[in-house]
């Protein structure tokens, strides 16, 4: 690779050389030796090692520190911990804007993706924002080319924020579905003809561009929006159909650019209840689907039943083929607040128990536990049912994307 000829301020080593060696490092290491002299700067700066640094990251997942991001929603704190016994902090951080603590949020591969196109209260805003919190950058995305419904106008709105590792690019994915009072004139019939019809915008970090698209036979009457999925270049939700009374999962590839739903296992009535409860993420190159049975029963002698953790895998069968494989059943036991708060690296699912974080064993479908107190990470509050959770969990992978920005 070509970088520049020379550098003398750099003891007369090739710029090559630093590049191999920088790469090694993790993140804020890296950050430290661009502060020691300009050139060094530069070369960290330069798109060039941008790339560089992030292929050499996916090519030695395997090998790098394993990190999990906590995402304390009670405020605007962020802290990044290892993924190990002792879960020790490696650096926290703020909100890089004015926002909300409610405000929607998700992170792939290192970056963050944050609206407040959802909130009533903050009156309509749809902008979109994407941070890079090792590096501290962050820019405004462009303007959607849906952005013109409002929150009042639509029936849903869903987003959602992934990386797509073949191409290296991170993309933004809007789907609309106008009320049938508000069909937008970018539709190309009469949308009261057409009234399950619904809009696609697809926005590129690489091109920093928006694309639009428009699709008909859309029968998903209502989307959990607080929460969405992105998987080796397909974004997931959980949605519900009214009139089967089926519980959904709906997605959108970006590959070949279509929506798709797919039925959750078993059956599922449409309730509020569950309108919260259903829970999707990553899990192994395809996603999980994390059901609590929350409801309170008893056994013949009076004795409580404690809530049941069931825990399916997406199968991709054949081409717009899927099907659903039960990976875990475990009853929760005595203390265990009955939500997933995220997931290891590894895929196992975290709880709280006795204000202390347990991890449940995959093979063996036994609890251990992670965290044995995390009063510091957790906001003091009791949990009511149906509340927000205290904090999300996920992987993070570290990346030097949007470090080049001025």
């Amino acid at each position: 690779m070509s970088l520049s000829k020379h550098n003398k301020n750099s003891h007369d080593f090739p710029e090559e050389l630093w590049s191999e060696i920088f790469k090694r490092l993790p993140v804020k290491y890296v950050l430290r030796c661009g502060a020691v002299q300009k050139s060094w700067y530069s070369l960290i700066k330069s798109p060039l090692f941008i790339s560089l640094y992030s292929n050499y990251q996916k090519l030695t997942a395997h090998l790098n520190p394993k990190y999990l991001l906590f995402h304390d929603t009670s405020n605007q704190e962020i802290t990044l911990r290892y993924d190990d016994a002792q879960c020790q902090e490696y650096c926290t951080f703020d909100y890089p804007l004015d926002l909300p603590a409610w405000s929607w949020c998700e992170q792939s591969n290192g970056l963050m993706c944050f609206s407040t196109m959802f909130d009533k209260e903050f009156d309509y805003n749809p902008d979109i924002y994407i941070w890079n919190p090792l590096v501290q950058k962050f820019k405004t995305v462009p303007d959607s080319p849906i952005e013109t419904i409002t929150f009042e106008e639509s029936k849903w709105n869903a987003l959602a924020f992934g990386f797509l590792p073949d191409v290296n690019d991170y993309v933004v994915v809007q789907i609309v579905k106008p009320s049938s009072t508000s069909a937008p004139d970018f539709f190309e019939h009469d949308y009261e003809e057409y009234p399950h019809s619904v809009v696609i915008g697809v926005y590129s970090l690489n091109s920093n561009s928006w694309k639009k698209i428009c699709q008909d036979k859309v029968f998903v009457d209502d989307m959990c929006v607080d929460q969405s999925v992105f998987v080796n270049g397909t974004a997931f939700w959980v949605g519900f159909n009214s009139y089967s009374l089926d519980q959904l999962v709906m997605y959108f590839d970006t590959k070949t650019n279509l929506l798709g739903k797919i039925v959750v296992p078993g059956y599922i009535a449409f309730d509020e209840r569950h309108l919260e409860s259903p829970l999707i993420l990553p899990f192994s190159q395809s996603i999980g689907y994390f059901e609590v049975n929350e409801d309170d029963q008893e056994e013949g002698d009076g004795d409580y039943v404690y809530p049941h953790l069931d825990i399916w895998v997406l199968k991709d069968d054949m081409v717009g083929e899927f099907s659903w494989k039960k990976k875990m059943s475990v009853s929760l036991g005595k203390n265990v607040w009955a939500k997933v708060l995220g997931i290891r690296n590894n895929g196992e699912p975290i709880l709280e128990k006795s204000n202390g974080l347990i991890a449940y064993d995959l093979d063996t479908h036994e609890p251990y536990d992670f965290i044995e107190s995390c009063d510091r990470l957790t906001p003091c509050y009791s949990y009511e049912k149906g509340s927000k959770l205290p904090f999300v969990i996920s992987p993070f992978q570290e990346t030097l994307v949007l470090f080049d920005m001025d």
